[in-house]
């Protein structure tokens, strides 16, 4: 997104978003889940929309925990790595390699069944599952024209150095990064009389995801019709630690050594959605089923800080550092609704049992809305929370996504496989995120044991900054890898 400076007030809006960070990468992250929860539902590709006897449908369509016959209790620890390739579009020969593997918790889960009157079942359950998994780290590198001082300059232009941002231009103009030889509040670099290639890498480290709490009644009603309701919290958690530097290794710039700055943001959120489904067996092996998410209403919470460091040689060596204050701001996201229709059929034949399924999924981005004026009623604010939401109907469109899953069983034996497809948030993007999954399970009387297995590739654009000549943009592009392995343990009571 550009930025451009044309009075005070829209540089005193910009500098602010500058600071605390909210845009639409923000409310694409918190409006992206993933449905997973149990090992079963991860190796059969989250398509779960006309099955039950899961607690991961609690996500997808509650009606299906009317399926249970018998109380249950799930435990899913999980192994999560994700893998990145990375480099500058402008030097691709420079790509960089990360990995980060973390263990983790995607599910807590009781169902309690009971079968009352004319209902062949009514059920509740209550649990955790992990619903989006934010963990990653990249680094990029490469020796490419421009430098982060020019973006600092036009963050300061037309300002006193005591007005200056506290996050981003006041910590360059204290080091010595900036500087302002005619006072006219017009900003000088050591860069301004340079054209070369600049060396440059960038570590950033993400960690961090969605864990919803969810409590839910399901129903079916004479071995045909489930309806089903759930109410979910969600809490976020997001942490990035993002660290720039700039080196002259051979002297080509006069006065400059090196430059460092990193930025820290800590997210916590907290929200509230409800999720209504059906499933009606159309033949007796036959279903189809729908469901509802509402939008979720988030509050969240960052808190940042930003700090720098330059050194330069001006007959002497010099290298001057700032840590900035710590910053918090409150904030409203609402993600958008969306809606799943399903088909799917189970089938048996002596020992051999299981389901294919399919699920298709629509959501529309544009209908999700940042507020940033919750709990500033500030102009810049006010004027920053129009932008974003002018963006988000500019630049996220509609999706729809298909996930499609099957599990065959022979006796105590079952095999699961899956396949998705998910289109971005961005309307630009003409590509799709392919996930693939499969699992093993076994199943005895009062005991069940499930692994899964899913991995993801996608591939997305990046700018450290951006200034207002496009060709001194340092964009990336980042290659991710995602793979996930669960294992659920059940007991049956």
């Amino acid at each position: 997104m550009k930025r451009f400076y044309m009075t005070l007030t829209i540089i005193m809006v910009i500098l602010y978003n500058q600071a605390t960070g909210q845009n639409l990468t923000d409310v694409v992250r918190w409006s992206s889940l993933d449905y997973v929860g149990t090992a079963r539902t991860l190796g059969a590709g989250s398509s779960f929309g006309a099955m039950g006897g899961d607690f991961s449908v609690i996500n997808i369509n509650p009606a299906g925990i009317a399926d249970y016959r018998i109380s249950e209790f799930t435990f899913t620890p999980s192994l999560r790595s994700a893998k990145t390739r990375s480099y500058f579009v402008n030097d691709p020969g420079a790509e960089s390699a990360n990995k980060l593997t973390r263990m983790g918790l995607d599910n807590i889960g009781f169902v309690v069944a009971s079968q009352p009157g004319n209902w062949t079942s009514s059920n509740f359950a209550v649990g955790f599952s992990r619903t989006a998994e934010l963990q990653r780290n990249s680094y990029i590198e490469g020796s490419i024209p421009g430098s982060i001082t020019r973006y600092f300059t036009e963050q300061a232009n037309g300002r006193v150095p005591d007005d200056l941002d506290e996050f981003v231009a006041y910590p360059a103009y204290n080091t010595g990064a900036i500087y302002d030889f005619d006072n006219d509040n017009y900003y000088e670099s050591d860069f301004d009389n340079y054209e070369g290639k600049v060396s440059r890498n960038q570590q950033i480290n993400q960690k961090g995801g969605i864990n919803e709490l969810a409590l839910a009644w399901a129903g079916e009603y004479n071995n045909d019709l489930a309806l089903g309701l759930s109410v979910g919290v969600p809490f976020s958690s997001f942490e990035e630690v993002k660290t720039y530097r700039e080196t002259d290794p051979q002297d080509d710039v006069p006065f400059f050594k090196s430059l460092e700055y990193t930025e820290k943001l800590s997210t916590t959120g907290v929200g509230f959605n409800f999720k209504a489904g059906f499933r009606y067996r159309i033949a007796k092996r036959v279903r189809i089923a729908g469901s509802f998410q509402s939008p979720t209403w988030n509050k969240f919470t960052d808190d940042y800080s930003s700090s720098m460091t330059y050194a330069y040689n001006d007959g002497e060596e010099r290298s001057y550092s700032y840590d900035s204050q710590d910053g918090t701001f409150e904030y409203r996201i609402t993600s958008p609704w969306r809606a799943t229709g399903s088909l799917g059929t189970t089938f048996k034949t002596g020992d051999v049992v299981g389901f294919v399924n399919a699920d298709l999924e629509y959501l529309d981005y544009t209908n999700a809305s940042y507020n940033g004026t919750a709990y500033d009623s500030s102009s810049g604010e006010q004027q920053w929370t129009t932008q974003v939401n002018n963006e988000i109907q500019k630049k996220l469109g509609t999706a729809t996504n298909v996930r499609l899953g099957a599990e065959i069983g022979y006796k105590n034996l079952r095999l699961r496989g899956g396949y998705s497809f998910e289109r971005t948030a961005f309307n630009a993007d003409d590509f799709y995120n392919n996930k693939v999954s499969f699992g093993i399970g076994y199943r005895a009387d009062r005991f069940f044991l499930d692994l899964g297995f899913r991995t993801s590739k996608y591939t997305e654009g990046y700018n450290p900054y951006v200034v207002l000549d496009d060709n001194l943009d340092p964009l990336a592009n980042i290659k991710t890898t995602r793979a996930r392995s669960a294992l659920t343990m059940g007991f049956k009571f």
